[in-house]
């Protein structure tokens, strides 16, 4: 049980791409879920369905409401290092869902934290900060239903850890071995193999067949020299763009499946993808 009230005020200021901490503050408004909400200085416009960065004057942005409180019931008693685990894992469900619902979303940092309450307050430091300016459209509001399925699927990466470290692998840096490697869990979790995820329904088999053939023979795919196919072009095989969609829709399809409706999935990534990854957007 936290040391804290009801009533102390928890922050946790994140720092990223100011499209992505605006965009995080449209997703998590205060009220649309009850242990955590974003408040943001950056300011913003409608375009269309989308929304767009106009002022950057103020960047602050910070994570709050009672889901925060475990990062500070150890205040004292940790390193710095420790709390800034403690701090990204209070988050990566955050970040995870932002993933879902944007093919550009990078994932937001914490860079510090505090608290308020009546009983006094408190600061800590976790990480560094990093600034820039709006580059796109942002798509994570746009569209009624993304509000509508927060609440299930968040609640599922608190509770699943298979989910947190799917989410937390597509909203991370591209990787192969990272790719294929969360496949196979989730393979694991439906009792087959990553070969045959196309028949569970979680992947069309074009892309699946031309995953595993990248990944396997990439000069920074899964395997060494020695097993890679060198008559491969890396220009002929997919790239680590669609390789990421294609796990993204993978992931997405399978928490589909747990939670029995189905998420938006509108790519909004830039030019066509190969491999038929565009045929269902």
């Amino acid at each position: 049980m936290s040391q804290f009230s009801p009533e102390t005020i928890f922050k946790i200021f994140v720092t990223g791409h100011v499209d992505d901490l605006f965009a995080l503050s449209l997703l998590f408004h205060e009220g649309a879920m009850p242990d955590f909400y974003v408040v943001t200085a950056i300011e913003g416009e409608k375009d269309r369905l989308f929304d767009r960065v106009t002022n950057v004057d103020n960047r602050q942005t910070y994570v709050s409401g009672p889901g925060c409180a475990p990062l500070f019931d150890f205040l004292g008693q940790t390193t710095q290092f420790e709390r800034d685990l403690v701090a990204r894992e209070i988050i990566a469900p955050l970040n995870g869902f932002a993933a879902l619902t944007d093919s550009n979303f990078k994932p937001v940092v914490p860079v510090s934290a505090s608290y308020d309450s009546r009983g006094g307050s408190g600061h800590m430091s976790l990480g560094t900060d990093r600034s820039n300016r709006p580059t796109r459209a942002i798509v994570t509001n746009r569209h009624p239903r993304l509000q509508e399925l927060m609440p299930s699927r968040v609640s599922l990466i608190l509770k699943e850890p298979l989910v947190a470290k799917a989410t937390a692998v597509i909203a991370g840096p591209p990787s192969w071995s990272e790719y294929y490697r969360i496949l196979e869990d989730i393979a694991g979790h439906r009792n087959t193999s990553l070969e045959r995820l196309a028949e569970k329904g979680l992947a069309a088999r074009l892309p699946l067949v031309e995953f595993k053939k990248a990944a396997n023979n990439h000069i920074a795919g899964r395997h060494g020299a020695s097993k890679r196919d060198s008559s491969l072009l890396a220009d002929d095989m997919m790239n680590l763009l669609e390789a990421r969609e294609f796990v993204r829709s993978v992931v997405t399809k399978w928490i589909d499946d747990q939670c029995g409706t189905t998420f938006p999935t509108d790519r909004v990534d830039g030019g066509p993808l190969r491999f038929g990854l565009d045929d269902d957007n």
